[in-house]
């Protein structure tokens, strides 16, 4: 079950502190409760956005950030099909698999 989206006025320490566990108890491993955690966040911040060119901007960014992990993964490889991980990766002081296309490595 997905933890509830930020609160109002909610900092984001805050919030990563109660949604990382949660995840944690819902079965993921750490890494990915740290990256979905992250990307609820994100999705947050970008459902606030009102201006169009902000609003495409930020989920340009949003895309390269968590380019090639697949967040909701039931299984123990946390990236996309055509991707793999190599290595870790730091988002936002936090360590996340680095996925890469398999062609690229």
């Amino acid at each position: 079950m997905p933890v509830d989206k930020p609160k109002k006025g909610e900092t984001q320490d805050k919030y990563l502190a109660y949604c990382i566990p949660q995840e944690i108890n819902n079965g993921m491993d750490k890494d990915q409760a740290v990256a979905v955690c992250y990307s609820y966040w994100d999705k947050d911040k970008m459902s606030k956005i009102k201006d169009t060119t902000s609003k495409v901007m930020a989920k340009v960014a949003y895309n390269a950030k968590f380019k090639g992990i697949n967040l909701f993964a039931e299984d123990t490889d946390p990236c996309w099909a055509g991707y793999e991980q190599y290595g870790t990766k730091d988002m936002d002081g936090r360590e996340v698999p680095n996925c890469i296309p398999i062609a690229e490595k």
